[in-house]
């Protein structure tokens, strides 16, 4: 990312809660990652870690794909595991 960040997402970014790990994106292991979603299927969830280089530019184009989408965007229902 080269150009700077909006005000807002730099506050964004500072509440994260940041723990060393492996990042699901760049596949950088022992750097500090955050909790950023997870992979869901009837069999359990699977947690996904971005490191917060990652996580910053998937947060910018999530911003960037809002501001003029190729497509709606559509909010799904949660599959709820089974109890």
């Amino acid at each position: 990312m080269t150009e700077p960040l909006p005000v807002r997402l730099e506050a964004l970014f500072t509440a994260y809660e940041y723990e060393m790990g492996l990042c699901f994106r760049c596949y950088r292991s022992n750097v500090q990652v955050t909790r950023v979603g997870e992979i869901t299927s009837p069999d359990g969830e699977t947690p996904l870690y971005g490191c917060q280089r990652c996580v910053q530019e998937l947060t910018v184009m999530h911003v960037r794909a809002h501001d003029t989408p190729a497509r709606p965007y559509v909010q799904l229902p949660r599959i709820q595991n089974p109890s």
